[in-house]
């Protein structure tokens, strides 16, 4: 069972050359391949990724999920395991995703835990173990089989916020999730350079502006505005 490793990224020339060189230490022989589906980004990224190892595809649109759709079009395994850019996955990744599979499970998560001992972050990081939507989301990362993913039709091409809940909105429907007890490392500096308290307000407001029915430039919009660093574009 070989697994191919997606990584969308916009502009993440400091770190994609560390987290492709990672991935393939951590998956040895296991690997197909890792995919880097990069929107045009203007500071090298694709060029690091290539030198690190990555095969990488360009993608026209700005929007994790066209990128990570386009990137699983040209992918050759019969896993997709989907990666963001700035966080560390767990050493186990290969043998924890084919055992998921092997139980049955057409998709699954990883938990996740905060790069910072901050006490609100360890509450936020312990939901993850919960199965309810709400607890779900792309910093978990997220590995579907291929025909699974073909199944319930890839990732939404015009969610461009909130495409991780919206993909497992509807695999919810055929499948119960796999959330795996190893944690994947994300990191805080989101959280404080706009404060903790605030980022978890502003992410309340979207998740639930979304399940309203809120449009995607609505959205994208307010996270915009609300969140420094916010690489979300209409």
């Amino acid at each position: 069972m070989q697994i191919s490793v997606i990584i969308p990224t916009l502009n993440e020339a400091a770190i994609i050359q560390k987290q492709v060189e990672s991935i393939r230490a951590k998956a040895g022989e296991n690997l197909v391949e890792i995919i880097v589906a990069d929107a045009h980004s203007e500071d090298g990224t694709a060029d690091l990724a290539r030198q690190a190892g990555a095969q990488v595809i360009m993608v026209e649109r700005c929007c994790r999920a066209r990128q990570m759709n386009e990137a699983a079009q040209v992918a050759r395994g019969e896993v997709l395991y989907f990666v963001h850019a700035d966080l560390t996955i767990p050493d186990s990744f290969v043998e924890d995703i084919r055992e998921g599979v092997r139980q049955g499970y057409s998709y699954g998560c990883y938990q996740v835990e905060f790069d910072r001992p901050v006490k609100g972050l360890k509450f936020n990081s312990s939901l993850s173990r919960y199965q309810g939507i709400f607890f779900r989301g792309g910093d978990q990362t997220l590995y579907m089989t291929r025909k699974f993913f073909r199944k319930i039709g890839g990732f939404d091409s015009d969610t461009v916020i909130m495409e991780d809940y919206e993909i497992l909105l509807r695999a919810r429907k055929y499948e119960k999730i796999n959330i795996m007890p190893a944690k994947v490392i994300i990191s805080a500096r989101k959280m404080e350079e706009n404060n903790y308290f605030r980022t978890n307000v502003i992410n309340v407001l979207v998740f639930t502006l979304f399940f309203l029915g809120a449009s995607q430039k609505t959205l994208v919009n307010i996270y915009s505005k609300q969140v420094k660093g916010s690489k979300y574009r209409m």
